[in-house]
Order: C-alpha cells, then sequence, then structure tokens
C-alpha cells in the first residue's frame, strides 16, 4: 500500500489524513491513553502535563502544552467516543471563544494498517488563518501527526 499523507484545507474547515504502519488497537491506545499521548502530542519542541483525562462521552482531557517559552490551557471535552473507530470532541481553552473548535477523528483499519482521518471546524477561515499567523497552526498540527507517526514507529520497534 503507497503512504497516504493528506491535508486540505476547505473554507473553516482543516481535514488531515494519514496512513498509519500500525494496528488500529495501537493507534488508538496511543491516542487515548496519557501515557502515550504524553510522547507525541503538540508541534515539535513541545511538551504535554496532562492533568486529567477520561476518554467517555461528557468527560474531559484537560491539558498543558509547554512550548516557545509559554503554557498553553487546553481542554478537550469528548462528544462521542467509539472505541476503536471515532473520536469527536470540543477543543477549548484558548483566550478567546472564538478559537475554539470541533473535531472529529476516525480510524479504520487498513490491510493492517490505520487510516486516520482528523477533520477539524473552526468558527471561520478567517480564524484559521489567524491562528496560523499567531501559532503556525497549520503546520503544527501537520508536525504533530508527524510526531505521532514516529511514537507508533518507534513502539512497533520496541517489539
Amino acid at each position: 500500500m503507497e503512504e497516504y499523507n493528506s491535508f486540505k484545507q476547505e473554507d473553516n474547515i482543516l481535514t488531515h489524513t494519514r496512513i498509519l504502519d500500525a494496528p488500529i488497537d495501537l493507534v488508538w491506545e496511543v491516542w487515548t491513553t496519557a501515557e502515550h499521548i504524553k510522547e507525541w502530542w503538540g508541534p515539535n519542541g513541545f511538551s504535554l502535563t496532562t492533568k486529567a483525562m477520561t476518554v467517555e462521552k461528557g468527560k474531559v482531557w484537560d491539558f498543558i502544552m509547554h512550548g516557545i517559552g509559554l503554557d498553553w490551557i487546553n481542554k478537550i471535552e469528548y462528544l462521542e467516543v467509539k472505541k476503536p473507530s471515532l473520536l469527536t470532541y470540543k477543543h477549548t481553552g484558548a483566550e478567546s471563544e472564538d478559537y475554539n473548535f470541533s473535531v472529529s477523528v476516525s480510524f479504520e483499519e487498513v490491510k493492517g494498517k490505520t487510516l486516520l482521518t482528523m477533520k477539524s471546524v473552526f468558527k471561520s477561515k478567517a480564524i484559521i488563518e489567524e491562528l496560523n499567523r499567531k501559532v503556525n497552526a497549520i503546520e503544527g498540527g501537520k508536525q504533530t501527526l508527524n510526531r505521532l507517526e514516529n511514537y507508533l514507529k518507534f513502539l512497533r520497534s520496541r517489539k
């Protein structure tokens, strides 16, 4: 299977799609457990402190991203959790409610690998452009998924 890695922006929606060379159960595990997610979440050079993480509908992941000399308070409220195929959540915690957004992450098994599709819906295209100017948000999202991919390779190499 050819490696697949794409990104597109349509108005106020960002969509990242990847084929990850790991089984769906492992991808789900590293996305939904605090001990794994701290190893890869965030752009290059960032670290993560999880204050609470309960991946269930109506529950939250409360965390702080540390990077570029700042602490970024974040909160994810899970709206839908269907193990191991779907997570939907609302991301909050930014300095302005305008920056809050909704995310749908689907995980699909494809020949022993995992097709990941992450769709983020923002209030407007202008908000995406503003976040991109301020914090290089689009590139940060790509780097986060690169870190996920590298972490999965690391885990698989240890077996």
